[in-house]
């Protein structure tokens, strides 16, 4: 299940248009110049960005979704072009050549982040890793989810889940099975069906 609307994914892309336009590279270059999230929460951009979705963020009881909006709006700002034919983590585990888009070691460090600080600073050099080119909606959700799950970890209030359900989790299969696609039957096996039960009539 999504942790945006599909109402916030259209506010989001249209942000992020909006920013990579004339008029907007101030609010841009604002959110680039920082090097800490309370940098980024104390910019112009942040806040064009907070005034454009205050549902998403201004939510009682729900306070680490600021946070969230902050990653979200720096990590934006960071990219070129919106590209949504994989997730967030497969585009991190294609392979270029022999080699992933992002080392598993570098994967691992992200998927092992443990503050919003240190998720901060590795998903700005996975985005810098993809040149830019990211399925900005899904990394989005993926932020959010994050936050909600270490939000609830800090409160022992843990919602159940099925494994699948936890982004860490998520993250890991999209990226290791992008570099790994699971193997096409073979004609021979697919046409071994329909041969025997000609045989057999």
């Amino acid at each position: 299940m999504s942790m945006l609307s599909q109402a916030h994914r259209e506010s989001l892309l249209k942000w992020h248009s909006l920013i990579n336009e004339q008029q907007g590279r101030r609010l841009r270059a604002s959110l680039r110049r920082c090097h800490t999230l309370s940098d980024v929460w104390l910019s112009e951009g942040c806040r064009a960005l907070a005034a454009r979705v205050p549902s998403l963020w201004n939510v009682p009881g729900r306070e680490w979704r600021f946070c969230a909006l902050g990653i979200v709006a720096a990590l934006a700002a960071q990219v070129k072009t919106i590209e949504t034919r994989q997730t967030f983590a497969a585009q991190l585990g294609q392979t270029t050549g022999s080699n992933p888009v992002m080392s598993e070691l570098r994967f691992r460090r992200l998927n092992q982040a443990r503050t919003h600080e240190e998720l901060f600073r590795q998903l700005r050099r996975a985005v810098q890793l993809l040149g830019g080119a990211v399925n900005l909606p899904d990394l989005a959700d993926g932020v959010f989810r994050w936050c909600a799950e270490v939000d609830e970890c800090m409160r022992h209030a843990a919602q159940k889940r099925t494994p699948t359900d936890y982004i860490r989790v998520r993250w890991a299969l999209d990226y290791y099975m992008a570099g790994n696609p699971p193997d096409e039957p073979d004609a021979a096996t697919t046409d071994q069906p329909a041969a025997t039960a000609a045989t057999q009539e």
